[in-house]
């Protein structure tokens, strides 16, 4: 098995915009669909990400951070995941009911194993 990230994507706050009783669905179904995951074997991580942080970078010899704009586009939480190809973890992220709620993305991206780095 491979190890795959999944970042879920979101412009704003989708949740936001739901109804208070289709929050709670929108939760219920994502609690029901990462505790699948993890009954079958495959959720290492889930998470969601509070849309207030930085973005730090160096430019110009000196390091500079700026907040993050919530109004655009931000990582709103991620799942780490194992899945034997690149093809059976984009068939997991089409069965998130984020998808049923909203205008969500997930990127999938294999997590890439260096010797000597967390081992």
């Amino acid at each position: 098995m491979n190890e795959y990230i999944l970042l879920i994507r979101a412009k704003g706050d989708p949740m936001a915009k739901l109804p208070k009783d289709r929050q709670r669905s929108h939760i219920e179904k994502t609690g029901a669909f990462i505790k699948a995951m993890h009954e079958e074997g495959i959720m290492n991580a889930a998470q969601p990400l509070k849309p207030q942080g930085a973005i730090v970078s160096k430019g110009d010899d000196k390091m500079v951070h700026i907040p993050i704009d919530p109004s655009r586009e931000l990582i709103a939480g991620y799942y780490i995941i194992q899945a034997e190809t690149l093809d059976d973890a984009i068939k997991v992220a089409k069965t998130d009911p984020r998808f049923e709620e909203g205008n969500w993305k997930i990127e999938v991206r294999p997590v890439m194993k260096v010797e000597g780095i967390n081992q």
